[in-house]
């Protein structure tokens, strides 16, 4: 995007309206329980149709149905420059007996006041704004996401002109942070494969949020860095609708302010009411949602799944950057094991072997798990500094044991085969590296010298 755009889109995302974004979830809200396929959900997108109208947007109401239940999308559009478009979107139902103001009439509130603000503004590329029925399937024991999946089929040879889809999922909550959740998958075209959000989405909604003055983070404040090898490792029951995109083979990813270390205590529940909603947290979602919006228009149109990267600080390392770490991680072992010969070397060239497979097979989790232990271990040579190195993946184990009880997971993504492979890799950096040739070297020194006691040739 060029610099004046960027420019006029950071002023207007300095001006989000929460306070109007949390009167949209109150109206929403206000209708009670909104189940997919009941009149409610009707009356909830004829406000919402309204509302983006009002907006200055180009509003269609898409009627659907999916597995005998119907529905009703909102489909609004800002054109821009080129056919080319964005998508953010939200959703309007709720589960049952929960009204949701949270989940999601303030994610529909946001959404609304996207639009007003980005009309304002020159665009290169097309907006389009969504807010889906039946995202919450799930409660009548459909499959998940039928409204925003209905849309993605909808699209047709359209999806070829998508550059990325942004979800505004459960926000609004004073005590959350705002996060981005490249959540995994299930990738439809590869038995026990993932999908999940690419490497250049994930540049753009940092980079975007950071220059509007809301820097997202990467699913968790506290935990991020371990967040990432997790929902690559454990199935992670949540999802928002970047499913349905996703899972068609389109770039996605959704951003919330409810985390796993903050999690909404009031979630699909009668009890989540505008109340607990807060304007200023409202605000903070907006701008940096305008702000991601801004930077994915600036993208180019590309299906190049980019699965393996990892985000910190901010920035985000692709593959190839990850590869180099993993490579450096198991260089110093090498060494070590050559200088030493013998069973250390054999265990050091397996280890690597195995650390480089797995690293094929699951780039981020491997080297989450391997990474730092065979790092220490080939640069550290007592079993104190090995063990003390195992945190990364005793820390991975025990936060998929803490979600498994909560019920956040209900899987995992690497097989028992890799598990194994992880294990004796894991195993092998216990073989000591004291070298066999300097035990050699120390005994052919040690049988040329004289025994003590004997006499010497006179």
């Amino acid at each position: 995007m060029p610099p004046p755009m960027i420019a006029a889109a950071l002023v207007l995302a300095a001006s989000f309206d929460g306070a109007a974004a949390l009167r949209h979830a109150s109206e929403l809200s206000a209708l009670g329980p909104r189940p997919w396929g009941s009149p409610r959900t009707g009356a909830a997108a004829s406000y919402i149709a309204a509302q983006l109208r009002a907006a200055g947007a180009e509003v269609h109401v898409e009627a659907f149905e999916s597995q005998g239940i119907r529905g009703t999308n909102v489909i609004a559009t800002l054109k821009g420059d080129s056919p080319e478009f964005v998508v953010v979107g939200a959703h309007h139902d709720t589960a049952p007996g929960a009204t949701g103001a949270y989940d999601d009439a303030a994610g529909v509130g946001v959404v609304i006041e996207a639009a007003r603000l980005l009309a304002a503004m020159p665009r290169p590329r097309t907006i389009v704004f969504a807010s889906w029925d039946g995202e919450e399937a799930w409660s009548t024991g459909k499959t998940t996401t039928a409204g925003s999946r209905a849309y993605v089929k909808g699209l047709e040879a359209r999806s070829r002109d998508l550059v990325a889809a942004l979800v505004v999922e459960m926000c609004g909550w004073r005590a959350g942070t705002p996060v981005v959740h490249p959540i995994a998958y299930a990738d439809p075209l590869r038995p026990d494969g993932l999908t999940i959000a690419p490497a250049r989405v994930m540049r753009a909604v940092l980079d975007g949020s950071r220059r509007a003055g809301v820097a997202l983070g990467v699913g968790d404040p506290y935990l991020s860095w371990l967040y990432q090898p997790a929902v690559r490792t454990f199935r992670v029951r949540l999802y928002g609708d970047d499913l349905s995109f996703l899972q068609a083979g389109l770039p996605a990813t959704f951003t919330s302010d409810s985390t796993f270390t903050r999690f909404y205590p009031w979630y699909h529940e009668a009890t989540d009411t505008p109340d607990k909603l807060d304007a200023a947290a409202l605000t903070r979602m907006g701008t940096a949602v305008v702000g991601a919006i801004t930077a994915v228009a600036a993208l180019p149109v590309t299906r190049e799944a980019e699965p393996d990267w990892f985000a910190a600080f901010g920035y985000v390392a692709g593959a190839r950057a990850l590869w180099v770490v993993g490579i450096a991680a198991l260089v110093p072992g090498l060494v070590a094991g050559y200088r030493a010969g013998g069973w250390p070397l054999a265990a050091r060239a397996l280890q690597a072997v195995l650390g480089a497979g797995l690293m094929a097979r699951h780039l981020v989790p491997a080297l989450w798990v391997l990474a730092l232990p065979a790092l220490v271990s080939g640069l550290v040579r007592r079993k104190w500094g090995v063990f003390a190195s195992m945190l990364p993946p005793l820390a991975l184990a025990a936060l998929g044991g803490v979600a498994w009880t909560r019920g956040m997971v209900s899987g995992v993504w690497v097989g028992v085969f890799d598990m194994a492979v992880a294990g004796v890799a894991l195993a092998l950096l216990f073989v000591p590296l004291s070298g066999v040739r300097a035990m050699r070297s120390r005994k052919s020194h040690g049988s040329r010298r004289r025994p003590p006691g004997l006499p010497g040739k006179r």
